[in-house]
């Protein structure tokens, strides 16, 4: 079964939103982490959703976001990210490799976030998306599709509710009746992951000036 955990790798959703047409079927919780799938969507795999609260400020999780080198620390199945542009504190793109067991061939995508606070609301969204033509495929992997984000909202100093959406077609010959099976994997390691990395690294010098 772990072969093909690889298919709801991350880490990439620009202008996705929910509609109270959309029913979610929790199929985890545990450890403070849930875990939605929904059935509609663009691809034949289907959506995830994963929720849970992180002790942390707004600005350690930007600062997690932004460092790629830790990148691989967090995101499940992520082998591998290279930053490719950033533009200031609200947009960044960059180039992902998603480790895949033989004898599948590994994924790679360029993704770009965008940053996006609300100070009224105290929420940040980061919409992921998977960019088609920013570089040529590498024959050594295969491209994926897809899009996502993550909404941040702030309840108090250091605490965060903290939503992980994504909807991803990993390419290749793979049944998405088996992929299905596993989505609950990307969201629930990847949330697990990501606090035990914003935990270790928080620091009162992480700083964006766009969340004031």
């Amino acid at each position: 079964m772990k072969t093909i955990s690889y298919i709801t790798l991350i880490f990439l959703c620009t202008n996705f939103s929910l509609t109270a047409q959309e029913q979610w079927e929790l199929i985890k919780d545990k450890d403070g982490i849930q875990v939605y799938l929904e059935e509609e969507g663009t691809y034949a795999f289907k959506t995830f959703k994963g929720s849970t609260t992180i002790d942390a400020s707004i600005h350690d999780f930007v600062h997690t976001i932004f460092d790629l080198e830790r990148y691989p620390d967090w995101g499940h199945n992520v082998k591998s990210a290279a930053l490719l542009e950033r533009k200031g504190d609200t947009l960044q793109i960059y180039y992902s490799i998603a480790k895949a067991p033989f004898p599948y061939k590994n994924r790679d995508g360029v993704y770009r976030n965008k940053f996006s606070w609300n100070p009224d609301e105290k929420e940040l969204t980061v919409s992921i998306e998977v960019l088609d033509d920013y570089l040529a495929e590498n024959e050594q992997y295969i491209r994926v599709s897809g899009n996502g984000y993550w909404k941040v909202k702030v309840l108090a100093e250091d605490k965060l509710d903290v939503i992980f959406l994504m909807q991803v077609d990993p390419g290749g010959a793979v049944p998405s009746w088996l992929a299905n099976l596993f989505v609950e994997d990307t969201p629930f390691k990847t949330l697990t992951n990501i606090k035990k990395t914003i935990d270790q690294h928080k620091s009162k010098t992480n700083h964006y000036s766009f969340l004031d």
